[in-house]
Order: structure tokens, then C-alpha cells, then sequence
């Protein structure tokens, strides 16, 4: 009589949560080069419309509803119920400066090189500058004098890079490319933190729950901080927060949490029994990456980080920017 196959061990908790983590990066980045390659005029065309109402308003002139209009109204709505997933995902020039920060993130991952944080203080003070880059666009927009300068901005730079052709671009749009660029290379999402209009109005906008992430502290592990330390725009998962706008939809701070902790607010409601661990390192010891207990109120539709969820998001933005025309190589409404 043959003995049984020994059975293998089950991998450990912290495993399963790196390796979900991994998938999600993977699924990420797949979902960005998708856009990045089909839907890369998405952010300049969605903001057109802003700087097109402004115009109109400035010489009292109605708007219209042009496709650019039909953009920016579609993605409000989108942001609205999905939160900023076109941010984290979709667009163009978040792709650009996630690729841009991988490389000295590389770098520090293969040797024993730490790169340097920002301040949170500054990083606060920083992410207001996009307000301001808002506010002068669209009173330039309503004085009429955006045609000017439109000249001299880097994505009239990047425009021509994904055209393949720079000829006719200012100087002054490269140079302002560049620096932006750099900016992307210290900083990950750097641009859409600090200078992008358009996140700027994304983030005044409210989002459902189904798209909200944030976390009960009762149940953080003490010094713990990973949900913190892994969001590329370094902000805590509290939806009550006056920060929130800020949240690019990505899930990494839920990816990271020891406890899944993290979760979509409505979504998953948690025991308020549970006993919150000392640290980081007894957490996954205390509790090892499961769910804490549940009262018979918690209900569960989707995890948000999931990449089922992921793809079911992409694809309707992805199906919802081919309707309007705002895709390219698809066939009948796409250019």
C-alpha cells in the first residue's frame, strides 16, 4: 500500500498578501499601457472643455455641448461613482511619471540606497499649487488671453511626443517638459500631486462608497504606518479626512495593510472588540492578514482592490472613452 503524497504547506499569510500585491501591480501597469496606448488624449481633451467654459463665460457666450464637454461630464460622473480611478489608472501622464519614478525606485530596491521622502508638511503645501495652476488657467481662459501662453506648456510637449513629432513646439514647452519630468523622477506622482489641473478638480468632487477607501484605527497596529508609506500621494485611508480628494483609487494602502484593515468605506463593516497589536511585526502575528471578526451587519460586494473590480472599472471607462470617440486604433466611434 503506497503511502500518501505528503501535502504541501499552505503558504503563510504575509506571502499571500505579497503575492496578491504583485498581481495587482501587474494588472495595474496592464490597465495603464492599455490606456496609455488607446485613450492617451483623455486628460488634454477632458480639460479642453474646462478651458472652453471658461472662454465662453468670459464672453458671455453659451457652451455648448461639444465632444470635450460630453468628456469632462462623463469622467465627473465616472469620478463620482468610482473615485479617481482615471488618476491611478487612465491617464496618460500619471503612466508617464509612474515609469519615470520606477526607475530611481528600482535603484534603491536592488541596492541599499533610501530615497529621500518629502516632508509631510511641505507635501501639504505643495499639493495646493495645482489649485493655483487652476485658478490661472481658467482666468486666463475667461480674459481670453490663454492663447498666449498655451504655447509654452508641457503637454503641448507631450502632445508632440506622442504624436512622434516635437517640430513646431516651443522651447519653452520642452524645457517646462523636462522639469516636469524631473519632478516625476524624485517624486512619484509628482505631477498629478502638485501641478495637474485637472486632479485639482477631481479632487473637490465627492465619491460614493463604493469607491472610498478608508480604515477603522481602532484596529491599526501601533506604528504601523504601511497603508501610509505605500500611497504614492502619501495621505492615510480616513475618508473622513479633508486630504481624501487626494486619493488616486489605486489600493495599494489596502495591498499593504497587515490586518485588511483597509477597505471600501460601506462596504465592510468590522467588530469594534477587536484588540488593535503593539506594532507592524505582532500584527501579522496577532492576526496574520485574515479578516478581524465580523458582526452580522458586515456585507461585502466587491473589494475594491480587487482585480476583478480593477477590470470591471477599466473596461467601462475603457468602453465609455470609445462612445465618445476618445480612443484610438478601435473601430467605429474611436479617431
Amino acid at each position: 500500500m503506497s503511502e500518501p503524497a505528503p501535502t504541501k504547506p499552505r503558504p503563510s499569510a504575509v506571502a499571500v498578501r505579497k503575492r496578491t500585491a504583485l498581481v495587482h501591480r501587474i494588472v495595474r501597469f496592464a490597465v495603464q499601457i492599455t490606456f496609455f496606448i488607446l485613450a492617451p488624449a483623455a486628460f488634454s481633451g477632458a480639460f479642453s472643455a474646462v478651458k472652453y467654459a471658461f472662454g465662453q463665460i468670459g464672453v458671455a457666450a453659451p457652451i455648448e455641448i461639444t465632444a470635450f464637454v460630453l468628456l469632462l461630464l462623463a469622467l465627473l460622473a465616472f469620478t463620482v461613482i468610482f473615485g479617481r480611478f482615471f488618476c491611478g489608472y487612465a491617464c496618460a501622464f500619471g503612466t508617464l511619471g509612474d515609469v519615470l519614478h520606477a526607475i530611481p525606485r528600482a535603484i534603491c530596491a536592488r541596492t541599499s540606497l533610501e530615497w529621500p521622502a518629502f516632508p509631510e508638511k511641505l507635501v501639504r503645501v505643495l499639493s495646493l499649487l495645482k489649485y493655483v495652476v487652476l485658478a490661472g488657467i481658467c482666468v486666463a481662459c475667461f480674459l481670453g488671453a490663454w492663447s498666449v501662453v498655451s504655447g509654452y506648456s508641457p503637454w503641448v510637449a507631450f502632445a508632440g511626443l506622442l504624436s512622434g513629432s516635437l517640430e513646431g513646439v516651443d522651447a519653452v514647452a520642452i524645457a517646462a517638459l523636462v522639469v516636469v519630468a524631473l519632478g516625476m523622477v524624485l517624486r512619484e506622482r509628482f505631477f498629478c500631486q502638485f501641478l495637474c489641473p485637472l486632479g485639482a478638480v477631481f479632487s473637490l468632487l465627492p465619491v460614493l462608497g463604493i469607491s472610498a477607501y478608508t480604515r477603522t484605527r481602532a484596529h491599526c497596529a501601533r506604528s504601523c504606518g504601511k497603508c501610509y508609506g505605500e500611497c504614492p500621494v502619501d495621505i492615510w485611508p480616513d475618508a473622513d479626512s479633508i486630504a481624501h480628494g487626494e486619493c488616486l483609487a489605486c489600493g495599494r494602502c489596502a495591498d499593504a495593510c497587515p490586518l485588511n484593515n483597509v477597505n471600501l468605506v460601506a462596504l465592510e463593516k468590522r467588530s469594534e472588540e477587536a484588540p488593535a497589536a503593539e506594532d507592524a511585526r505582532s500584527a501579522e502575528a496577532v492576526h496574520p492578514a485574515r479578516p478581524l471578526r465580523k458582526t452580522k451587519e458586515t456585507w461585502r460586494i466587491v473589494r475594491g482592490t480587487g482585480v476583478a473590480y480593477t477590470l470591471l472599472k477599466a473596461i467601462a471607462l475603457l468602453v465609455l472613452f470609445w462612445a465618445l470617440g476618445a480612443t484610438r486604433y478601435l473601430p467605429l466611434f474611436g479617431s
